[in-house]
């Protein structure tokens, strides 16, 4: 038999979990046949938790239990608490940062539309292309802020959009390039990236072309 202490956590359903039960092929398992002296307990859930561990860190108390009482096996029978136990400090955080993700999701879907709105204007307005960057870079620190890197890269792409609309195209296709190599690494993940990155270069390549005709005509 093996150093450790052979344990049985029985659940409310009387399903069995066992722990530090040798594998059959490491030779040192228990006969099949034979059935094991066992240390039954009966005890509540939060405790059996705290009981669990000591059994399973505490060699000294399982080879104790063995040595002196023959003991091979430990059946800890779980029974419900008479009192649930809530952790209220952390059920604020927890109620804090989901009430937090969901404002700034909102605030998301709102700038999101206004950003779109000055987009569309900024095909005739310099002014509103300007606006609308400034949205985008507004998202970014939202994005920044939950950690997302699609987001943030999505962010990235809509700011491009503002650089191409005021004429500074160098700027972003750098922009956009970078995006584009990050979403390629993760296109399983995120396969709209990746389109969307095609799309706004189409864009950035037709305001080159015209661009070069203007150059031309001069």
């Amino acid at each position: 038999m093996s150093d450790s202490m052979v344990i049985c956590v029985c659940d409310y359903w009387q399903r069995c979990h066992y722990h530090n039960r040798p594998s059959p092929e490491a030779g040192d398992s228990c006969p099949k046949k034979s059935p094991l002296r066992r240390l039954q307990i009966e005890v509540d859930a939060i405790n059996g938790n705290y009981y669990l561990r000591e059994f399973q860190h505490q060699n000294a108390l399982a080879d104790s239990l063995r040595r002196e009482h023959g003991v091979q096996l430990v059946w800890l029978q779980f029974q419900p608490p008479d009192k649930d136990t809530i952790d209220y400090k952390w059920a604020d955080m927890l109620a804090h940062t989901l009430w937090e993700h969901i404002e700034v999701e909102h605030l998301m879907s709102w700038l999101s539309t206004l950003g779109g709105g000055f987009s569309a204007l900024g095909e005739q307005f310099e002014r509103c292309a300007e606006t609308a960057g400034k949205i985008s870079l507004q998202q970014l620190n939202i994005g920044l802020r939950l950690g997302d890197p699609f987001l943030q890269a999505r962010c990235k792409l809509y700011y491009s959009i503002s650089l191409i609309q005021r004429g500074q195209l160098r700027l972003a296709k750098h922009l956009i390039r970078q995006q584009y190599s990050f979403a390629r690494v993760n296109e399983e993940k995120d396969l709209r990236l990746v389109r969307m990155c095609q799309g706004i270069w189409l864009r950035l390549g037709y305001e080159y072309e015209q661009r070069a005709i203007r150059k031309k005509g001069i």
